[in-house]
């Protein structure tokens, strides 16, 4: 069942959502996108996005990496899941009034080559604008990254330098 914009609203402005979002990390470099949408719209993020109602974390891995990358990784390689952490905003994607909270389920990944993934989706009608990969250094101290994602940055420089 699809909610309306309005109880979709409403969802966001009384309950946590649950998502999940994905560390992609090649050597000691992790993949950002610059967020084209509030929450931390402007801001350099991982790719990303919530589990809808009755579908299984699997199948919603499946769905945002082909939404948010434009391909599957699931099968291709090895997912760490880092724990559970909060992601609490002051805005949402329908108000500045609206905040969001979200439960997040957030997973690294480790890639050998930078090429996998030359042709992202970005631009205006996508979660991200532009993409770039981040030294882990750099996305854990620039003002430009998002402090959830520079957390997780953190993260990952604190339980290995890369991940494989």
């Amino acid at each position: 069942m699809e909610l309306s914009e309005e109880d979709f609203c409403n969802a966001v402005a009384s309950l946590p959502l649950v998502s999940v979002d994905f560390c992609i990390q090649s050597g000691s470099k992790i993949l950002l996108g610059k967020r084209s949408n509030s929450p931390a719209k402007g801001y350099w993020f991982t790719p990303g996005g919530r589990i809808r109602k009755n579908e299984k974390i699997h199948e919603a891995i499946k769905r945002i990496f082909l939404t948010e990358i434009g391909q599957d990784l699931l099968d291709s390689t090895d997912l760490v899941l880092m724990g559970i952490w909060d992601h609490i905003y002051e805005d949402s994607a329908f108000s500045d009034a609206i905040g969001t909270h979200y439960v997040n389920l957030p997973h690294c990944i480790a890639i050998d080559n930078v090429e996998e993934l030359s042709s992202l989706p970005n631009g205006p009608s996508h979660q991200h604008s532009k993409w770039r990969w981040f030294e882990l250094e750099e996305a854990v101290t620039s003002k430009l990254v998002h402090l959830n994602a520079q957390e997780y940055a953190m993260w990952l420089l604190k339980k290995n330098t890369t991940i494989y």
